[in-house]
């Protein structure tokens, strides 16, 4: 049974602000990357740097796909209803491994499309979205799971992974199907937007 916080419980001005951009949190990259289509780009990446780019979107969404893969479709609720904590696969060395993902993916996919100033308020603008929302996110879960998930905070960095398991694995194990299939919409939008890459070059070039 999931653990839910009672609508009369109280956050933080920062957790109420991210609460509010969690619940649109898939839509808020969208006028960013039609900056992407319409405008011109400033650079255009040698092969080396396309290479690197298309790569870091790769091992992002991998990194998705291994999240996803212990946390289950959870990671999609737009509410406060948390079905179980999670601290197996990448949960042990960062806290908040589809933010990190997220925030590598948006950044290279600026770069794939030729932008260097574009990309860099891409990564401005996630990060700080993810500040807010991880606020809210740290609140909700230390209301509902209380000393359990302050000891995996003490131990599990926010951002920056660690290069080994900061704690010991909850137990859940890794479901390639169910994260396929939660990740289908990001699937979606990847696909999308390299269509889009192609058509914009066919029509510069046009």
């Amino acid at each position: 049974m999931a653990a839910e916080i009672s609508m009369g419980t109280e956050y933080s001005t920062v957790a109420r602000i991210g609460r509010a951009w969690f619940k649109v949190r898939s839509f808020s990259p969208i006028p960013l990357f039609l900056l992407l289509v319409v405008l011109p780009a400033n650079f255009t990446p040698t092969p080396v740097q396309m290479t690197a780019a298309v790569l870091g979107i790769i091992v992002s969404e991998a990194l998705r796909i291994w999240s996803v893969g212990y946390a289950g479709s959870a990671t999609r609720t737009r509410g406060d209803s948390v079905p179980q904590l999670v601290h197996a696969g990448p949960y042990r060395y960062v806290r908040n491994p589809l933010y990190v993902a997220n925030i590598a993916m948006y950044t290279c996919t600026g770069l794939v499309f030729g932008f260097s100033g574009l990309s860099a308020l891409i990564f401005l603008v996630s990060a700080i979205e993810y500040i807010f929302i991880v606020a809210f996110e740290e609140e909700t879960l230390s209301k509902l799971f209380g000393p359990s998930y302050e000891n995996y905070c003490e131990k599990v960095p926010r951002w920056s992974p660690s290069f080994t398991p900061m704690i010991e694995s909850t137990g859940q194990t890794f479901s390639l199907l169910k994260a396929l299939r939660s990740e289908r919409s990001t699937f979606f939008s990847l696909s999308l937007m390299g269509l889009l890459f192609i058509l914009k070059k066919a029509f510069l070039a046009a």
